[in-house]
């Protein structure tokens, strides 16, 4: 079985104008070349007599760049402030397609916390390929696509850009990108003020800016927040700040303040508080919830009910009353029995404390007596 199909006709079109003997072609090619070359010497004194493609006399002359143009990014930093506007939040290099962003955090060298500033930002030049993701993506408006696109070098190395090599001023980007930053400036800056009051010393300040960076430790040391200010000598380096007490040793310690002021007299000056051993703090805690459990089964007062220690607990809970009562001594008062007073809720802890030791201390008198 033989399957016909029809086939559409064939059109064949000539497109030279007329038939060209030998060596006509080159001769009108020449005559093209000869008419430009002549037409090299004319003297354009009339817009008619202008004619052919003209060219940017490049480098002298350079054509205006779009202002969405992006070649390769940048960093900006505030001109009154100098402050960077990069928090190192990481963004721009989790969403980089050639993961040619490196992002190293700063934190602040007293307590060890981060800081919305990064001391170390590079991007790799040579493995860059101008997406404009980074910019994008970034929260703070910090960094930006640059106009500069003469990046030719023989050296690679020298194509890995750091931080000081980044960073530009808001002003430069205005002058290339002026419609684009007038869209982002108002959350830009107000995110940036709010990155400035946590920024200690002078961590995010641009390093290029040296004279600013002399500025801002002289103001901060006339404020005594660095080392030398706040009066202290040249040379004389800032108290340690003193340890954090546990809630065991706050306990005790507000129990012996107590039992000072209900007897009359001052609380211990601040230069001579009482101390307790987490030991003894721990266990003089402990005899305090004992006592209020026996007491809350007996259903009578706490100051009541009798209490039944362990002798390590007996022993820790009359080291407690003693200590209380040597505070009282040196607040000039003479000790007396514990009553329980109208306090809030947040001073539960140092009350029962207070009413632990001196319950402890009374009950180990009568035992001693007793044997």
């Amino acid at each position: 079985m033989t399957i016909e199909m029809q086939r559409g006709s064939v059109i064949v079109m000539d497109r030279r104008r007329g038939k060209l003997r030998a060596g006509q072609g080159l001769l009108q090619g020449l005559k093209v070349v000869w008419d430009h070359w002549a037409g090299s010497f004319r003297t354009n004194d009339n817009f008619s007599k202008i004619h052919g493609t003209f060219t940017v006399e490049y480098p002298d002359e350079r054509l205006p760049m779009p202002q969405a143009y992006r070649n390769m990014p940048v960093l900006l930093f505030d001109d009154e402030s100098g402050h960077e506007l990069c928090t190192g939040c990481y963004q721009c290099q989790r969403i980089c397609p050639p993961q040619v962003i490196h992002i190293t955090q700063a934190k602040d060298p007293v307590t060890g916390k981060m800081v919305p500033a990064a001391t170390e930002f590079i991007i790799e030049y040579d493995a860059c390929m101008s997406c404009g993701f980074c910019a994008e993506v970034c929260p703070f408006d910090s960094i930006k696509m640059d106009h500069v696109y003469e990046l030719s070098t023989a050296d690679r190395v020298s194509l890995t850009m750091r931080k000081t090599q980044l960073n530009r001023p808001i002003s430069y980007y205005t002058g290339i990108a002026p419609d684009l930053w007038a869209e982002a400036q108002a959350g830009a800056m107000k995110k940036l003020q709010g990155s400035i009051k946590r920024r200690p010393d002078v961590i995010g300040l641009a390093a290029s800016l040296t004279e600013k960076i002399k500025a801002r430790r002289l103001e901060l040391a006339a404020a005594g927040q660095v080392a030398g200010g706040g009066g202290q000598e040249a040379g004389v380096a800032p108290a340690a700040p003193a340890a954090k007490l546990t809630p065991e040793e706050k306990a005790a310690k507000l129990a012996a303040m107590k039992a000072a002021k209900q007897a009359g007299g001052a609380p211990a000056p601040a230069e001579a508080p009482v101390e307790l051993s987490p030991a003894d703090a721990k266990a003089a805690k402990l005899a305090a919830i004992k006592a209020a459990n026996a007491a809350k089964q007996a259903g009578a007062a706490p100051a009541e009910a009798p209490v039944e220690l362990s002798p390590a607990d007996a022993k820790a809970a009359k080291l407690a009353a003693i200590k209380a009562a040597n505070a009282a001594k040196q607040a000039g008062a003479v000790p007396a029995p514990v009553e329980v007073p109208s306090t809030p809720l947040d001073a539960k802890a140092a009350r029962l404390a207070a009413i632990k030791a001196a319950n402890a201390a009374k009950q180990a008198a009568e035992q001693s007596n007793n044997e």
